[in-house]
């Protein structure tokens, strides 16, 4: 079975390894409990704390669902620039190249009339 990922970038990798980590600590967790817990080797939920997991796999969800907590940031300031965002769609695809030319066109009508 393919499990859908999500490609996060340094910074936000680092966000969530931080997150991770000040949510195992603060209930009091080791590495070793977390990840028998979750089913994720201690090694690798320490990469994971320390930043160096660029992908949200289904382990990365199991531990932020036993945590209570979301896996990407909510906040526009902190989270991947939208213009990085709109250039991995151009890249990933015509049909979203195509669907974007299409809403740029309808925004730049509707804000210069």
């Amino acid at each position: 079975m393919h499990i859908m990922t999500k490609r996060l970038n340094p910074q936000t990798a680092q966000w969530l390894g931080n997150r991770i980590r000040e949510e195992r600590i603060s209930r009091g967790f080791t590495l070793v409990e977390l990840g028998s817990e979750c089913g994720v080797h201690h090694s690798q939920l320490s990469r994971i704390e320390q930043g160096k997991s660029a992908l949200v796999s289904k382990k990365i969800e199991n531990i932020c669902t036993f945590l209570q907590i979301v896996p990407y940031k909510q906040n526009n300031e902190t989270s991947e620039p939208l213009l990085s965002r709109v250039e991995r769609l151009i890249v990933s695809s015509q049909i979203s190249a195509r669907a974007i030319e299409s809403l740029v066109t309808v925004l730049e009508e509707l804000t210069y009339g």
